[in-house]
């Protein structure tokens, strides 16, 4: 029970991320196409920015599970969900709730940093 208390942040961090964002991106969902429609990432086109965030989301919802690479599929998240808000302030409208919870699992698991119970690359938790 305790090893799951500790992997929840993990956990709904990496269920935001693969099934509100990544999967409906990658799929093509028509809320998503029609956000990056507005959006238009660097003058790419829609395609390009929703499969880059895609992509982007699916690489910190795996990655956020391996030790090796923890952190830096932390700071992805993190830096998706701050431009989440940042549109969803100024672009989409609306509430920016769950960008902002998603992005403080973020940080907390970035912060958090390695267990300290681990040895020899097993942990203890």
């Amino acid at each position: 029970m305790k090893k799951i208390l500790t992997y929840l942040p993990h956990i709904l961090f990496s269920a935001a991320l693969l099934f509100v964002g990544a999967f409906g991106k990658l799929t093509g969902a028509a809320p998503a196409v029609a956000m990056f429609e507005q959006i238009d990432m660097f003058g790419f086109g829609e395609q390009f920015g929703r499969i880059t965030v895609g992509l982007g989301q699916l690489f910190a919802g795996i990655g956020i599970f391996c030790k090796s690479t923890r952190k830096i599929s932390a700071v992805i998240g993190i830096a998706i969900m701050a431009g989440a808000v940042f549109y969803h302030l100024t672009l989409f409208g609306g509430s920016p709730a769950l960008p902002i919870v998603v992005m403080v699992l973020g940080i907390y698991i970035l912060l958090k940093g390695d267990c300290k119970k681990c040895e020899n690359g097993k942990c203890k938790c």
